[in-house]
């Protein structure tokens, strides 16, 4: 069961549905909701001799943290109404190491939920960094909320992208407790060449495992044919109405940037129901 549930602010214009999204997840399931409000702080300038005493940076750090403490008073009388177990907490960090930092404190989580990415450009680069770091350096699932989103939370109907590979296992056991008290949970297989015997091999055994941990599933394969994976994943999503897809989010880092596999970057610019990921 998910009893910790961690919710960085990004900066992120939805930030505040995000926030509402994992308010109603701690309800629901009687868990506790840390909210993490982030100082990004930019580096005193360096010459040859070390730092530099900048006048200047001293009053900008003043304003961040009166402004980050003006921020965590608003989330905190925000969260008193809710009558849920919860914190506020405030975080100094240096400019270019928020998402980093929100990965370390997201370990001590059973999940991170954050605002969805701004589409692929400037505006959202943090987000796409916040949703990077959580998912490859908390070791802990990330559930993205798009913006707009009206699906049940907890999620009465799910869909669960299956393959057989270590993120997608790890996405559909990260996913158990939410699985386990939904209503309807549909497993879906794609294949590019057909239906072959591997895969519905595969998926019988899958279903069975999940049967044994309580969990029936309708599952079905469906053929990629002309159509990416992603998109066939959100028209199938929106064809059973489900609240909630679980996938693998499939990504790597190389020189502190992130890059994302098709499917998982194509689903976190494009869906428009809330996405567990896990890695």
């Amino acid at each position: 069961m998910f009893r910790d549930i961690f919710a960085p602010q990004t900066g992120s214009l939805c930030d505040d549905e995000a926030l509402a999204s994992a308010v109603k997840l701690a309800r629901a399931l009687q868990s506790h909701l840390t909210v993490m409000e982030l100082v990004s702080l930019p580096y005193p300038m360096v010459s040859a001799w070390g730092p530099s005493a900048d006048f200047a940076v001293g009053d900008l750090y003043q304003q961040l943290q009166a402004q980050g403490e003006a921020n965590v008073l608003r989330l905190t009388a925000r969260l008193r109404g809710e009558h849920i177990s919860h914190e506020v907490r405030l975080v100094q960090a240096y400019y270019g190491a928020p998402a980093q930092i929100a990965a370390q404190h997201a370990v001590h989580a059973d999940v991170s939920v954050i605002s969805g990415a701004a589409g692929d450009t400037a505006e959202g680069d943090l987000g796409r960094s916040y949703f990077g770091s959580l998912l490859i350096a908390s070791g802990r699932p990330v559930l993205v909320i798009p913006k707009g989103s009206s699906a049940a939370l907890p999620p009465a109907t799910m869909l669960v992208a299956w393959t057989p590979t270590r993120e997608s296992s790890r996405a559909l056991h990260d996913a158990l407790p939410l699985l386990l008290a939904a209503h309807s949970v549909h497993l879906i297989v794609v294949v590019e060449n057909g239906e072959g015997a591997v895969e519905r091999t595969d998926m019988a055994e899958i279903a069975r495992h999940l049967e044994r941990h309580g969990v029936k599933v309708q599952a079905k394969i469906l053929k990629e044919e002309g159509v990416s994976t992603a998109a066939l994943l959100l028209e199938h999503a929106d064809h059973v109405g489900a609240d909630m897809l679980v996938v693998g989010g499939f990504g790597h880092s190389r020189f502190r940037e992130w890059a994302f596999g098709g499917v998982t970057r194509e689903l976190l610019f494009d869906a428009k129901l809330p996405v567990l990921y896990s890695h």
